[in-house]
């Protein structure tokens, strides 16, 4: 399992809460989960920010499409072009309107 790429402390991403977090895979579907997992593209979240309410990543699009971009921002700082996150990833989403 690699280290997250946006984390360093286990907290939610969001509130800093430390108890009840989920682990959120930020790229989803077609095998994107594992491939998140490999590349260290995953966050904490608290149950609110992950799926208890509609404040959760998983309700909220806006709020997906933001952690995407910070994250696709963070692995192009640290693994190659944009060229190489689409060519992993399968699309660029800091193209994308919220």
């Amino acid at each position: 399992m690699a280290k997250s790429i946006l984390q360093e402390e286990k907290c939610c991403f969001v509130c800093m809460k430390t108890y009840g977090l989920h682990k959120h895979h930020i790229f989803e579907g077609r095998g994107r989960r594992q491939i998140s997992e490999r590349e260290g593209c995953w966050v904490y979240l608290c149950a609110r920010h992950h799926n208890a309410s509609n404040a959760g990543v998983h309700f909220n699009k806006p709020f997906d499409t933001k952690l995407k971009q910070i994250c696709q921002k963070r692995w192009e700082e640290l693994n190659g072009s944009r060229e190489d996150f689409i060519r992993t990833f399968g699309r660029n989403y800091l193209e994308v309107d919220e």
